[in-house]
This record gives C-alpha cells, structure tokens and sequence, in this order.
C-alpha cells in the first residue's frame, strides 16, 4: 500500500496539472482567432497567393524595387488626396521597408494613382485598367490592378479611384487602404478571413492586426517573388512560432494602430462625440 504522503503529494501534482491546463485554456480562449498561426496560415494562403477576378498560379507575387508614384486627380480635392495616399503609403512602407517614392511624370511611375470623377470615371478605366474591367463597375466602388513579370515579381500597379461615388458610399479613404494595400502582393478579397480590408466578410476600413501580419510575412527578406507555397510555407511557419513566442502577434493591432490615418480616424471620432 502507498503510503498517505505519496498520495498527497500525487494529488498536489494531479491539482497542479490541471490548475496549469485551466489556465492554458482560459488564456487561448481569450486569445482572437486571428492570433491563432494556423489561421494566420491560411488567410496568407487565401489572401496573397490567389487572385481576385483572374485565375493565377498560386505563388508569391511581391515588389523587388522601390514604389514610384504618381498621382492624377480630376475630382475632388487633390491636396488632401495626395495628403492621404502619402500618408498610407508611409505607412505600408514602415510595415514593409519598401521605399515609396512620389515622382512629378507619368512616365516616370511604376504606381499610377487615377482620383476620377463621374464624367471620365468609364475611359479611365478602359484606358489605363482594362476595358474588361468595365464588366466589374456595377459593383465595384475602387478598382486596381497589377503587373508582374515571369518571375512573379510586381513592376507597376494601378489604381483609379472613383470620387464621387466612393464618398457617396463612405467608402472614399477605406479605398485608398485596400487598394494601396492590394498592389503590394495581397491580391485577393478572401471569403473567409477576418479581421482584414482583404476580406468579403467584414466592413474594415483600416488595416487591422491581421493585415499587419500578413504584409510583414510577404515582405520577409526570405519570402522571394515566384515561391511555391511548398517553399514558401516552412519560412512563414517559423516566422510565426518566433512571432508568437516574442509577442509581435499578440501586440500586431497596437502596432499596425501607429499610423497616421489612425490618429485621422481616432480625431474624426472626437469631433464626432462633442
């Protein structure tokens, strides 16, 4: 017979042991779903390696020079709009050390930016996206677009921004996020993913902690433009078990909260509520 010492002391362990899963298991269930790497796994999967209105190989698509951009406004206020898009893209390129530059010639861009209004919102399109796209503008609000080489590199990126009608739909700066966010490699609206603008299900207008995540994980120096998901797929897991451990995942929503349309919204909001 053991002894009643040996028995306390196995109870002392069974309690502790299950004390120590009681705890684990409040902590994950408090813990946003999003934060869960296997989930961060397959929105980056869903999100950066499909395509939104085209069918592409699933691989990585990412820039591998700096942003040169160039902005065309024929509606609205194109001060604050430049304020905006410079605002965004400092943003993003803090997020991903991708250097954005502002260029005064169209020729000169690999980043052309179309703020138009109702009158050459339709040859716009045609013209400087594809007159395909024309099919798309009933439902459409912003619309952008992409190129790349045969090594999945991205060399130019378009967006044209409809004024009237985003405004109209107070859609107007969450189109500048999405769609500047977009051209960098995440090129898919995902049915399942969320928090993130990349998503079909939620209304963010703002990048969330899970977009902060998933654009980091593209931009990793190790992450190249043409990878497989095969090749791709080992470098993010490590990433994200160190991520986890050293609390970037945990703390990604502060972090992606520091940029200036942040302070936009949260100052929008104040004058809001007095």
């Amino acid at each position: 017979m053991k002894s009643p010492r040996w028995q306390h002391r196995t109870l002392i362990l069974i309690l502790a042991c299950l004390l120590t899963a009681s705890v684990f298991a409040a902590t994950q269930k408090k813990l946003p779903h999003w934060q869960n790497p296997k989930y961060i796994e397959h929105a980056f999967l869903d999100i950066a390696m499909r395509g939104e209105y085209e069918q592409v190989r699933p691989l990585i698509r990412k820039w591998h020079q700096p942003l040169r951009v160039w902005v065309n406004s024929t509606s609205g206020d194109a001060e604050e709009q430049r304020w905006l898009i410079a605002m965004h893209f400092h943003h993003l390129s803090e997020i991903t050390n991708l250097p954005v530059h502002f260029v005064p010639n169209k020729e000169q861009a690999n980043v052309k930016i179309f703020f138009s209004g109702n009158e050459d919102l339709y040859p716009t399109v045609a013209r400087e996206l594809s007159p395909e796209r024309l099919n798309y503008m009933d439902d459409a609000v912003c619309m952008g677009s992409i190129r790349f080489n045969r090594w999945s590199e991205i060399t130019g990126g378009t967006v044209v921004i409809p004024v009237e009608r985003a405004q109209s739909k107070g859609r107007f700066v969450p189109c500048i996020v999405e769609e500047l966010s977009q051209m960098l490699g995440l090129i898919n609206d995902s049915h399942f993913a969320y928090p993130t603008v990349f998503s079909d299900r939620t209304s963010d207008e703002f990048l969330t902690g899970l977009d902060y995540v998933l654009l980091r994980l593209l931009y990793l120096p190790e992450v190249h433009a043409g990878m497989t998901m095969q090749k791709a797929m080992p470098i993010l897991r490590e990433r994200l078990r160190v991520w986890e451990r050293n609390g970037t995942i945990a703390q990604a929503q502060k972090s992606i909260q520091r940029g200036r349309l942040y302070a936009l919204l949260n100052e929008s909001s104040e004058l809001v509520t007095q």
